[in-house]
């Protein structure tokens, strides 16, 4: 979380903002739509003030002193007990002073009364009732004296055209508000606590290997398809193993070992890919799948249940009988086979198996793991050099990374970098931003399992070191020949007959190669 941004993080969990916004809007027009509406109308009472006697001046400040005094009696039993008496209404004078309010503008005689009602008729109706009751209780008290005070209904109450409560247009705003609010939480804290892996940073940070190339979603193209009509997959996998190349001193390598991060990553579909793109330089490729797959994996469907591996390991079966050809594909594939083995044969026929293979192949592609079965990363570790972790986008978590890396390591094999696969097509990852010149090596990995040419025996070869020889006893009596010839069954002659071995010779010299285990 620390190397992304907020925007990256919320645009990562966006379907989780989606959903809080959702809920929150959702909420909101259940709340907007289940309250009952609420109608306002509002009449407006003018204080006057009469005095023969009196000044303008006199009045206006009699009139604003007293208006104040007004508005509270607007909820006082004197002026709600009539109301309730005229319109007949089902109220008790408590109910009807909570529906019941007044206020007076500021430096003004006016008075302004509002009620609300379930209906626009009824707030009218009960606004101007209030207004009639309060304008005659003021004439009653209030007239006395020189002064004559009357509350003039200057603006009636009309229904109103539109409810008052709820503002859906507000409480709908509100959720919205609170949804987004609700789901930016949520994605910081699945950032926080979420550690699957998305980005080459963060490969980085937990193993400090190199993304050497991201493979999108997608199929490969099928065999008999036109050139031009290459996938973006085909592209990727074709990249990934450049850059393997690359990693790896300029070299590819002859046992190349992919490593998946997690049982999601696990899949035959990736080993083909890179098998695929082997073949497309012109390479011999050969698959061997490490361990049954319990999927349809394609290509390899229809050998399932077939000798392969395990035959060979138990030695029942030779390369040519379980090596068969990759269906979309140039390339050769042995699967797993269904013979039962132990570790203790594997671990003593998987050399001469193991040569057979790049006698057979240039590039030998295996995806093992260290459960995998007959085949896995400790049995081949002593023969490979180096591998490449699978670790699929948006699955494969940092435990499982890092797992997957130090069971390498510790097996003695050095992986050259991470393929990232399964990214989505509209997730653009720069990769050659992130490498540093410590990432490709000078020199290829040294390989342990190889070809070598036999040494020519015609060739001279260099005089040994004559050894000192004990001394030689004294030689017996001399014997006729016609004796030695008897006795021998052969002619008493010094020079041997080595024509047979000299033609022996010749044949076992014309041999061209043979295959060696250092």
């Amino acid at each position: 979380m620390e190397s992304l941004s907020y925007l990256e993080i919320f645009r990562q969990r966006w379907l989780a903002i989606l959903i809080a916004v959702v809920v929150g809007v959702g909420s909101a027009a259940l709340i907007a739509f289940s309250i009952a509406p609420t109608y306002t109308s509002t009449a407006t009472l003018f204080l006057s003030v009469k005095d023969v006697n009196a000044t303008l001046a006199e009045r206006s400040q009699f009139s604003l002193a007293r208006v104040n005094s007004y508005t509270d009696l607007v909820r006082s039993s004197e002026v709600l007990e009539p109301v309730i008496s005229s319109l007949d209404l089902n109220l008790t004078v408590q109910e009807l002073r909570s529906q019941v309010s007044a206020t007076n503008p500021n430096s003004t005689v006016n008075i302004n009364i509002a009620a609300e009602a379930s209906s626009a008729q009824d707030a009218a109706l009960i606004a101007n009732a209030v207004a009639d009751s309060l304008s005659r209780l003021v004439s009653r008290v209030e007239n006395f004296g020189t002064f004559s005070v009357s509350l003039e209904r200057l603006i009636p109450a009309l229904p109103p055209s539109a409810p008052s409560a709820p503002q859906k247009t507000v409480i709908l705003g509100l959720g919205l508000v609170a949804g987004l609010a609700a789901g930016a939480v949520l994605a910081l804290l699945l950032a926080r606590f979420d550690h699957r892996m998305r980005q080459p940073a963060d490969v980085r940070r937990v193993t400090g290997l190199p993304v050497l190339a991201a493979v999108p979603r997608g199929h490969r193209r099928a065999r008999g398809q036109a050139p031009g009509a290459e996938s973006t997959v085909d592209a990727a996998y074709a990249e990934a193993l450049a850059r393997i190349t690359q990693a790896n001193g300029g070299t590819v390598p002859r046992i190349l070992l992919l490593a998946p991060a997690g049982a999601t990553a696990h899949h035959a579909s990736v080993s083909l890919g890179v098998v695929g793109a082997v073949a497309a330089t012109g390479r011999q490729a050969l698959f061997v799948e490490a361990e049954a797959s319990t999927v349809d994996d394609g290509a390899l469907a229809h050998y399932a249940g077939e000798a392969g591996v395990a035959e060979l390991l138990n030695e029942t079966t030779t390369l040519a009988e379980v090596a068969r050809p990759l269906e979309d594909s140039d390339a050769l594939c042995v699967t797993a086979g269904v013979a039962a083995t132990t570790e203790v044969t594997a671990e003593k026929t998987l050399r001469s198996v193991l040569t057979r293979f790049i006698s057979r192949a240039d590039v030998v592609v295996t995806q093992a793991t260290s459960e995998s079965r007959p085949l896995s990363i400790p049995l081949l570790a002593p023969f490979t050099e180096v591998a490449i972790v699978v670790v699929r986008y948006n699955h494969s978590s940092e435990a499982e990374l890092a797992q997957t890396v130090s069971q390498l390591r510790i097996a003695g094999v050095r992986p050259l970098g991470v393929l990232l696969t399964d990214v989505p097509n509209a997730r653009h990852i720069e990769l050659m931003a992130t490498w540093t010149p410590e990432d490709f090596a000078n020199a290829p990995a040294k390989a342990h399992v190889h070809l070598r040419r036999k040494a020519d025996k015609s060739a001279p070869k260099p005089a040994a070191t004559p050894k000192p020889s004990p001394p030689k006893p004294a030689p017996p009596a001399p014997r006729s020949t016609s004796a030695l010839t008897n006795a021998d069954n052969r002619p008493a002659t010094d020079a041997p007959a080595d024509d047979g071995a000299d033609t022996a010779a010749a044949v076992r010299s014309s041999e061209n190669e043979r295959v060696v285990v250092d």
